[in-house]
């Protein structure tokens, strides 16, 4: 499961750009490339800030990232 690339779109189709979701999460624009670009995992609690501006749960964005981007075996 690839949860950056499932943060990169839930924020494209919130109609957010890198710098207003950086802004209103508090996290970095280099650590919000990095979570999007895969060269790392969030920790839970990013991923409730992201979820947060973005009105959705940890699970939501979970759920989204298994469903869309699923770890190949």
């Amino acid at each position: 499961m690839d949860v950056g690339k499932a943060i990169r779109d839930l924020r494209l189709k919130a109609g957010y750009s890198q710098d207003k979701l950086v802004a209103q999460t508090g996290i970095s624009r280099s650590q919000l490339y990095f979570i999007e670009s895969g060269r790392c995992v969030p920790r839970i609690e990013t991923i409730e800030k992201i979820g947060n501006v973005l009105q959705m749960k940890v699970s939501d964005v979970i759920i989204y990232a298994e469903s869309n981007y699923p770890t190949e075996d």
